[in-house]
């Protein structure tokens, strides 16, 4: 027979916006119920934030090692131990995992389940064996990467944010898709750890951002050395000896560029499959609740 809790709070998603609403309203007297069907943590941790300020902080020091001569200290080829930069971006991610995990918010009075919750009425969602009526549900399920309609893409391996931090060999060339925040970031810090790095933007890189603080970006990440390529529209990628082939047209014109890894970083979708927020009269659409 199944389990019902009335608390509170309801708390959907173990991400970074769930567990600071789940955290204060715990300390603040209420009770609260948290559900995560993955990670706790959520993309931040495990995916986003922190691996990627880990591996910017890597590409940093690097850097610094080939203009220490603006000091007045000889400027010097780093040797990038690719195995060594996942082992510290784990790391980091490990040394944050205890302030997120189910132990802590337990601790915190916060009742815990780790499971997929779905909507079975305005008042109620289903966990495993748990039927939760709470006097307010919030909904923090976060997003995940975006994989725009190319053809070929389902025949080809990439890379996205959840998994371009698992490598443990240098890409020799990356090709990333997309030029905002995200693919910027990455770019930027795979090119100053050695990679040969291009990248693709429909539109413009960092277009919604202010101009004169992108050029600044722009500038710098041309000066370092990466292949910046706006206006551009791909007509299909396709599996290469050397790893990806990716067919451009800008303006009519077909070019090709073949990387050995490609990186997905063309925007982002909400994670609403499975929620059944039909059930609970929410109306939602594409980009969200």
């Amino acid at each position: 027979m199944a389990e019902i809790l009335k608390p509170d709070i309801c708390v959907i998603g173990g991400g970074s916006g769930g567990l600071s609403v789940a955290a204060g309203a715990s300390q603040m007297g209420a009770d609260v119920v948290l559900l995560e069907r993955d990670k706790m943590g959520g993309d931040c941790l495990n995916y986003g934030c922190v691996p990627s300020k880990a591996a910017i902080a890597a590409g940093h020091a690097a850097q610094i090692m080939r203009t220490a001569d603006r000091f007045g200290i000889a400027n010097v080829v780093p040797s990038v131990d690719f195995q060594g930069v996942h082992d510290h971006i784990h790391g980091v991610i490990a040394g944050i995992a205890p302030h997120d995990s189910v132990e802590r918010f337990e601790g915190l009075g916060v009742k815990v389940i780790q499971e997929e919750g779905r909507f079975t009425g305005p008042g109620e969602v289903t966990a495993g064996d748990t039927r939760i009526q709470a006097k307010k549900f919030v909904v923090s399920t976060g997003s995940s990467a975006g994989v725009p309609p190319i053809p070929g893409i389902e025949d080809v391996p990439y890379l996205t944010n959840e998994t371009v931090f698992d490598l443990t060999e240098p890409p020799s060339h990356m090709i990333v898709v997309g030029g905002g925040p995200i693919g910027s970031e990455l770019a930027q810090a795979h090119r100053r750890l050695g990679a040969e790095v291009t990248m693709l933007e429909m539109f413009t890189i960092l277009g919604k951002d202010d101009p004169e603080v992108t050029e600044v970006v722009k500038n710098r990440m041309a000066e370092e050395g990466i292949d910046l390529r706006e206006g551009i529209k791909i007509a299909k990628v396709a599996k290469d000896v050397d790893g990806v082939t990716v067919t451009l047209d800008k303006d009519g014109t077909e070019e090709t560029v073949t990387g050995s890894h490609l990186l997905i970083a063309a925007g982002r979708n909400p994670n609403l499959d499975g929620l059944d927020l039909e059930a609970a009269g929410i109306d939602y659409e594409r980009k969200g609740i």
